[in-house]
């Protein structure tokens, strides 16, 4: 069967499916690409029967219930629903769009790909961010290497100890001191300001006028998992009033409680080494990497959150939190802390000498200086204790009561009910207290967190394509499409029953047509390879929760007929209401319009009589 390129964008019932890369490369690196082994990067697996199973990880679960299935390959997690192929696994892991995915995979797999088109007219908008956010760092690096007027920030640089190497290496640059420098870069490469706007790069004024977000500052370009930039972190060169650090707002590619810098550079060591070391700061990653400790990331300013103690419980369950020596940085590490030991990671706490910052320490001391902070580390709960001594909060009946409340709010947080358990114990023995009250506490806690839990729940935002599938069209279209997925030997019948220009979502419909083409040329339907291949996560969701729980259809042939006249159906019946609404105005109620309302209501009768027959 000839293959297609599917390049062109379509915006029809609101969706946008861009996809720069033909289907045969699609199936090449399909094929190159086992799905056991890519989530076997991510998740430990083993094998039970035909399929593998591990601990998912899109939701917090102690028995596991994600499921990989070799011969079909796709993955169900029969916990919280989610699924797909090895192509959607990826973008749901590391928040990639579908050539983002397929990219990834082919680098992986050593496939060559033609080369990505920087027309910013023919990108879609995700990727053009992605583009721009490039060019900004390369301007950037060009002017910290050539620029006059970047004096102050070479010398800034150097005496952190930061070299030329590392500039280039952690693609570090300076944003000129000027309202236009990067304006003026960008409109020489044909990139309108718009998207500098949307890529956070520029601020828009009241009169409507552009200027440039970063002016006068070190810039840190900061990378998502794939090693794109996505963001940058602006340092201040003169001490005055202006803030220290400028940060960019978040985008359609950045969103801070998504991204820790430097995780790109250090995942693999967190897996080898089965640890992670938390910092803060930018110059403090890089030095802690000078020295060979490479298992680092940075909040960068940023408070950290439960996605980001997701994003570390894919490499390690052990965090080493490492930050600077004095009040502000014991607050810091406290408040880090308690989010990812909530969310089942076991938490050290490396305290460095007052007055010095890891990036300092690192310096100064060298990588067995760090490793003997780190080897001196203390869990959480002896580290708070500590502090509360220190604090005098341990001194009195009614003081120590309150401390002990926080200490178990966190541990009320945990997941997971061991470790929770041993806390509980070890906290007890400490502080010499009964057992059993320090439980009835903890229940106190558990339960207000669930009441607040229920009322900030609410219903999540759905996507285009999610809104579509509530539909009874969208719902038909997918359902008919499992249909011939399963029983392949109709696909003959429903083909002439039905033509794929009928289908409204663009992916089915690209479906049905390479469906068509294949009953055409006498070709077998292999199912296998169709699911592999979707890339709109809410198909590849449902298919493979489908396909994984068996579902059955005790007439596949009557369930298809149906699907197929509620297609048609509902596409008469916008029609009709569409031409309603326009004979309602008196100067649209032409005798043709007149004629198209009657043929249409005939025209819906028809499909109903002879679908049911």
């Amino acid at each position: 069967m000839a293959e297609k390129d599917i390049n062109n964008p379509d915006k029809k019932q609101g969706f946008f499916i861009s996809v720069s890369i033909s289907q045969d490369k699609i199936d090449q690196v399909r094929q190159a690409s086992d799905i056991v082994e890519v989530v076997s990067t991510y998740v430990t697996l083993q094998r039970r029967g035909k399929n593998y199973f591990g601990l998912c990880p899109f939701h917090h679960e102690k028995t596991a219930s994600f499921s990989v299935n070799p011969e079909l390959q796709i993955f169900h997690c029969f916990g919280c629903g989610a699924g797909g192929n090895v192509f959607t696994f990826i973008m749901r892991m590391d928040r990639l769009t579908f050539p983002e995915s397929v990219r990834r995979l082919a680098k992986a797999a050593g496939i060559l790909l033609p080369e990505e088109n920087e027309d910013l007219a023919g990108l879609q908008e995700k990727e053009a961010l992605f583009y721009v956010n490039r060019m900004a760092a390369e301007f950037f690096h060009k002017m910290l290497l050539e620029s006059g007027e970047a004096e102050g920030a070479r010398n800034y640089l150097q005496q952190r100890g930061i070299t030329k190497e590392e500039w280039q290496e952690y693609s570090i640059g300076y944003a000129p001191n000027r309202w236009n420098g990067l304006l003026e870069h960008a409109k020489e490469l044909g990139v309108q300001a718009e998207l500098l706007l949307r890529a956070g790069l520029v601020i828009q004024n009241e009169r409507g006028d552009y200027y440039d977000r970063f002016r006068g500052r070190v810039a840190f370009a900061i990378h998502n998992l794939t090693g794109q930039v996505v963001a940058f972190g602006c340092r201040r060169l003169i001490e005055d009033s202006s803030p220290k650090y400028i940060n960019s707002p978040e985008t359609d590619i950045y969103q801070k409680r998504l991204v820790l810098y430097g995780l790109h550079w250090g995942r693999q060591a967190m897996r080898d080494q089965n640890a992670a070391v938390i910092l803060e700061g930018y110059t403090d990653l890089i030095s802690m990497r000078r020295v060979g400790v490479l298992n680092v990331v940075a909040s960068a300013g940023t408070s950290l959150t439960e996605e980001h103690s997701r994003l570390l419980r894919r490499y390690t369950s052990n965090a080493f939190l490492l930050y600077d020596g004095d009040a502000a940085g014991a607050s810091a590490s406290l408040r880090g802390a308690d989010v990812l030991l909530a969310n089942g990671l076991d938490v050290r706490i490396g305290t460095l000498p007052s007055g010095q910052d890891p990036d300092e320490f690192a310096r100064s001391q060298g990588r067995s200086g760090v490793e003997a902070v780190l080897a001196a580390s203390v869990q959480l709960q002896d580290f708070k204790l500590r502090r509360l001594r220190d604090q005098g909060l341990l001194a009195t009946p009614g003081l120590k009561a309150t401390a002990v409340r926080d200490l178990l709010a966190t541990v009320a947080r945990m997941s997971d009910p061991l470790q929770k358990s041993f806390y509980v114990r070890d906290l007890a023995e400490k502080l010499q207290l009964e057992e059993p009250v320090l439980w009835q506490e903890v229940r106190k806690h558990e339960r207000t967190q669930r009441t607040a839990l229920r009322k900030e729940a609410s219903e999540p935002e759905l996507s285009a394509e999610e809104r579509y599938f509530q539909t009874r069209r969208g719902a038909a279209e997918l359902a008919l499409l499992d249909v011939v997925l399963k029983h392949p030997d109709l696909a003959s019948t429903l083909t002439r029953m039905i033509s794929f220009t009928e289908f409204s979502f663009p992916e089915i419909r690209e479906l049905f047509q390479r469906i068509e083409m294949e009953v055409v040329d006498g070709a077998a339907i292999d199912p296998a390879r169709y699911i592999a291949c979707i890339r709109t996560p809410h198909i590849a969701t449902s298919l493979s929760q489908s396909f994984e729980r068996q579902a059955h259809y005790p007439n596949p042939q009557k369930f298809a007929f149906d699907c197929i006249k509620i297609i048609r159906m509902t596409r008469i019946d916008e029609r009709i209401e569409e031409i309603r609404q326009l004979l309602k105005e008196k100067n649209q109620a032409t005798p043709e319009l007149l004629q198209e309302y009657q043929e249409r209501i005939q025209e819906r009768q028809r499909i109903h009589r002879s679908i049911a027959e």
